[in-house]
């Protein structure tokens, strides 16, 4: 199976490796990533989401390379090269035979009994082929005990391969093996070049894709706007009269 394309289930994943037009040297991939120092990996800017996963920036906001804030996700025209990235021939090599916009582009880990709790992907992180923004991604070093699962369905990459997962769906990773998961992950914008590679939709998909364009950009506001209305209550509920009321008149049993 290359493709998963069930009905109202749009283009969950791919494996895109046959319909490039090069081939991915992951030998001379995994000799550079054998040269990249330790103090080089940066911890995940949310320590609330991951656990054990690391990443080094090839393509980042501006080119910064240091700190968990420069992994973030930005709009493509102010992402650029990392210093890191110019001493990485073979990925400088590799990322130029994408012929299509670039966005955050990292080399990351995830080492042995770590993971990445469920989540969406959304704004700037947003992976989804409808908004044209796709995640691709190229597992350089893996083992037989990590799985991505994208929308309850379990996913096992394999080296040297291209995937595109679409991460607005709920998903989350976890590797229980016993060696670290080294993976190329890429944010591109999809232009005429990329989209030959993703197999044609079918009028179904573009329902769909239409339908998240609209829904999903309605749902992130209204989860922003949850966010912000939780906090500014909490702020002024704290210490108020009504909570010393409740407290007094209705305390916890």
């Amino acid at each position: 199976q290359t493709c998963a394309l069930p009905i109202l289930n749009m283009y969950t994943w791919c494996d895109l490796t046959k319909q490039l037009p090069f081939t991915i040297n992951i030998d001379e991939l995994r000799r550079e990533l054998d040269q990249l120092k330790d103090d080089s990996w940066l911890e995940h800017y949310d320590v609330t989401l991951s656990r054990g996963w690391k990443s080094i920036p090839l393509v980042s906001k501006n080119g910064e390379a240091s700190g968990p804030e420069s992994q973030r996700a930005a709009p493509y025209e102010e992402m650029k090269r990392t210093e890191i990235c110019a001493d990485l021939p073979a990925f400088s090599s590799l990322l130029d035979s994408f012929h299509c916009p670039q966005g955050r582009i990292r080399i990351t880990r995830l080492d042995p009994g770590s993971g990445i709790d469920k989540h969406r992907d959304i704004g700037h992180e947003v992976a989804n082929l409808a908004f044209r923004k796709v995640r691709l991604h190229i597992p350089i070093e893996t083992n037989s005990s990590v799985y991505f699962w994208v929308d309850g369905e379990k996913i096992k990459m394999d080296t040297g391969r291209l995937y595109y997962v679409n991460f607005s769906k709920l998903h989350y990773v976890m590797n229980d093996g016993d060696s670290p998961r080294y993976h190329l992950v890429m944010d591109l914008g999809v232009n005429d070049w990329l989209e030959q590679f993703f197999p044609k939709p079918s009028p179904t998909d573009r329902v769909e894709m239409a339908f998240y364009r609209v829904t999903l950009p309605l749902f992130w506001y209204l989860r922003r706007k949850k966010v912000i209305w939780t906090t500014k209550f909490w702020q002024n509920y704290n210490g108020s009269w009504l909570q010393r009321f409740r407290h007094r008149y209705f305390p916890k049993t």
